[in-house]
């Protein structure tokens, strides 16, 4: 066998302790930054502020203004099979740097707009070329074995960090400057921020191409072997009603707030603390992940989310209402921020970009684009967010319950097939 012949080797495994190093950080550095000024970080995560403006300057309903995030999530379930495939074709790194840098462009044209059917075709545009989270997990897990959970977890404070500085600072820019310079400013940090750091730090593992290394192959299940099983299908469940609910709390956060008796200054402070219990519980369960070796352990975070819309339900008062969102920002993870850690450990590594690709068009299709529209749909037609609240509680409960679905890994931290686990 000729050296070459092995040039889709396993990436090497290096011990524990040497896994956060100088290369590694930076990676991961990029990719948290990538997360945070990219079309989550900032588009989703602070689009509650803009249903007002935008509905009074255009003379929209509320439901038609969250239909922009509908477009949105469609547009990123209808490309992310492709962009999986890419990955593993061509890598995270030829994929991700032109996607940032026309990103950055469409951001900044949104604050041009003079027609209805500019702006959902710009927030189109956003969706297929949002990378989504593929890129950076894929890449994170090729350097990550023994801390890939850490890793994850911290990659999971883009999010968090992302969603406060969207808000505080996306409620200061439409104050100033309204929303369409908001939105420039977003494609400005998109395309000076974002990009450098990208281009700078985020780069591929090497492999091993030599023979002599006695490396395996990389080991996975098939994109149609993980389809035929039931595991794959409880991890997307789980993952489909957390982020239905936890988007749902997200996009309306602001309004809903408001509905409950705070001012709109008053209403960013309390939902930032669903960030804030993001940031404290995203390494937290992470590092949980990598130390117990059983899906189990994010059930109490995920219960933590149904305590908390429990509270957010009942609460009145300002001070609950901050406990109430920073309980579900504690137990997002749980509900949320397990797929990509789940998706190696029982399929593998192998084709994990094409498996995890093929979860986002139900999670945006269904969970953000439909759910949002719905959730909208639900305030025009009873004159406000009490039967959301219910409809968000359910879909909390049930996806705690998916968890106890979940049987022993298939695969270990390295990639290896652990043998004796039940087939997924």
């Amino acid at each position: 066998m000729s050296d070459t012949s092995i040039s889709r080797a396993e990436p090497l495994v290096e011990p524990r302790a040497s896994e956060f190093t100088p290369v590694t950080l930076g990676v991961l550095l990029a990719c948290v930054i990538g997360v945070i000024v990219g079309p989550t970080g900032l588009v989703i995560s602070s689009f509650s502020l803009f249903i007002d403006p935008i509905s009074a300057e255009l003379h929209w309903d509320r439901s038609h203004v969250a239909l922009l995030v509908t477009w949105l999530g469609l547009a990123v379930a209808l490309s992310s099979p492709f962009k999986g495939w890419a990955v593993d074709r061509w890598g995270a790194r030829a994929l991700v740097l032109p996607l940032t840098a026309l990103l950055a462009v469409c951001m900044a044209c949104t604050a041009w707009v003079r027609a209805d059917w500019q702006l959902y075709l710009l927030f189109l545009l956003m969706g297929l070329l949002a990378p989504g989270n593929i890129p950076y997990a894929r890449i994170l897990g090729g350097w990550f074995n023994h801390r890939r959970g850490a890793a994850y977890g911290l990659l999971g404070l883009g999010f968090g960090v992302g969603g406060p500085l969207a808000l505080y600072a996306g409620n200061l820019c439409i104050e100033a400057f309204g929303w369409r310079t908001t939105y420039l400013i977003y494609g400005l940090l998109e395309g000076l921020v974002a990009l450098p750091l990208l281009w700078w730090l985020f780069r591929e593992r090497p492999v091993v191409v030599s023979a002599s290394s006695r490396r395996r192959p990389t080991e996975g299940s098939t994109p149609r072997q993980a389809w035929a099983g039931i595991t794959f299908w409880l991890i997307l469940a789980n993952l489909l009603l957390g982020v239905f609910a936890v988007t749902g709390v997200i996009i309306h956060g602001v309004p809903l707030l408001v509905e409950k008796g705070l001012t709109r200054s008053d209403a960013v402070d309390v939902l930032s603390a669903l960030w804030l219990g993001m940031i404290v519980s995203q390494p937290l369960l992470g590092l949980a992940l990598d130390r117990y070796n059983s899906p189990r352990v994010a059930l109490p975070f995920a219960l933590l989310a149904v305590l908390g819309m429990l509270v957010l339900i009942q609460a009145g008062q300002h001070g609950w209402l901050w406990a109430a969102v920073f309980l579900i920002g504690l137990g997002a993870g749980g509900e949320t921020g397990t797929t990509q850690y789940f998706l190696t450990r029982y399929f593998g590594l192998r084709h994990f970009s094409v498996i995890y690709g093929s979860v986002q068009p139900f999670t945006f299709a269904i969970a953000i684009s439909l759910g949002t529209y719905v959730l909208g749909v639900m305030y025009d037609r009873s004159g406000g967010y009490g039967l959301s609240s219910q409809v968000l509680l359910a879909a909390f409960s049930v996806a705690t319950v998916l968890l106890l679905g979940l049987g022993r890994y298939r695969y270990t931290a390295t990639g290896l097939s652990n043998k004796g686990a039940t087939p997924p």
